[in-house]
């Protein structure tokens, strides 16, 4: 399997569409897991588990997407010296985001666990769901290095006109997500599903 691919000859709407296909399909599939996520805790943690994960949900998106969007920064330079053939500079480039990635996503993860609490009272989270909400914030925030890392090395191999190793990867991902999620939210409730 090839691992980087020359997006910069050729016809361009077939280089597009085989490029962006598994983007799309990777975005439906997180909608996917997020749905069965959602009904794994509904059925299994009841009506108050559900309503903590919905109301943490807009401060997972935000942080969450704050970090994707630092990993897709990362990627620019690294997809213009590739397309340029300018191997040295990718490479340092690759090295900085990796550097910069470690203190961005562990900076990031023991700011948002410390101010967890905080931000849900901030929020005005009731409190027969703030428990539930605080747990699933708190798993969720420990684990943004994994998800920082994970962004970047994804938009690394994309910059490299690599779409498909990471849509492979977040197939497995998903499926091991759901699987996991079956089996942990009855020992451990709503920080097995985190």
């Amino acid at each position: 399997m090839t691992t980087s691919r020359e997006m910069t000859t050729g016809p361009a709407l077939p280089l597009i569409l085989n490029f962006t296909l598994p983007l799309l399909l990777g975005n439906l599939l997180q909608q996917t897991y997020s749905l069965v996520d959602a009904a794994i805790v509904g059925q299994f943690l009841g009506i108050d588990a559900l309503a903590g994960v919905g109301a943490s949900s807009s401060v997972i998106f935000l942080i969450l997407g704050f970090c994707n969007g630092c990993c897709c920064g990362f990627g620019i330079p690294v997809a213009q010296r590739f397309g340029a053939r300018d191997y040295a500079d990718m490479r340092r480039y690759v090295a900085n985001a990796l550097r910069l990635a470690v203190g961005i996503s562990v900076t990031v993860a023991i700011v948002t666990s410390i101010w967890c609490a905080d931000i849900l009272h901030a929020m005005r989270t009731p409190d027969n769901i703030f428990r539930d909400a605080y747990l699933y914030l708190l798993v969720t925030f420990i684990g943004i290095p994994c998800t920082f890392f994970y962004n970047l090395l994804s938009n690394i191999i994309r910059a490299l006109g690599d779409s498909r190793t990471p849509f492979y990867f977040l197939v497995f991902s998903s499926v091991t997500n759901v699987i996991l999620d079956y089996f942990m939210v009855r020992p451990w409730g709503i920080a097995g599903v985190a």
